[in-house]
């Protein structure tokens, strides 16, 4: 894969984990369970491409959804939200540079980058969004719950 792709692929999945922090690895996670890389097979990485870790990230995934939807759920821009956030753009950026046998270090910083921005981005971007006629909780997180899933999946799919 040219670099410019993996630059892409991991600057989107660390926006997506900066939207909603469980779903990037999800979504990554469901993909290399179905299409497993080598270059992962013999790395600590490894488990991510497990049936189990798909479906535990998925159970993950849709507890955060849910979660998010409670009134008094925490600023994702608090600190365990933002590091939590942060710490998945940097893992899933770990992985597809590892899968294009490329600096991991690279993939750790550009995903966390741009996990870190997206979530001040989607966080202001919602806060606004509430206060247009008409558009209220829990609308505006279907919306970007939406956006990140859809995000995600077209991102991974660009992979084959």
């Amino acid at each position: 894969m040219k670099q410019g792709k993996i630059i892409l692929q991991t600057l989107g999945l660390g926006a997506v984990a900066g939207m909603r922090a469980t779903m990037a690895p999800a979504v990554a996670s469901h993909y290399l369970s179905n299409h497993p890389n080598p270059a992962l097979s013999r790395s600590s990485l490894r488990f991510i491409q497990l049936p189990v870790t798909a479906v535990i990230t998925k159970l993950l995934s849709t507890a955060e959804i849910t979660g998010d939807k409670i009134p008094g759920a925490p600023d994702r821009i608090s600190l365990p939200q933002l590091l939590a956030r942060v710490a998945s753009g940097a893992f899933v950026g770990a992985i597809i540079f590892k899968a294009n046998r490329q600096s991991v270090i690279d993939g750790i910083l550009l995903g966390g980058a741009s996990a870190l921005a997206a979530t001040f981005a989607s966080f202001y971007l919602r806060k606004y969004a509430g206060k247009l006629p008409y558009v209220k909780e829990p609308i505006t997180g279907v919306i970007e719950d939406a956006v990140a899933l859809g995000t995600g999946i077209s991102i991974i799919k660009s992979q084959r």
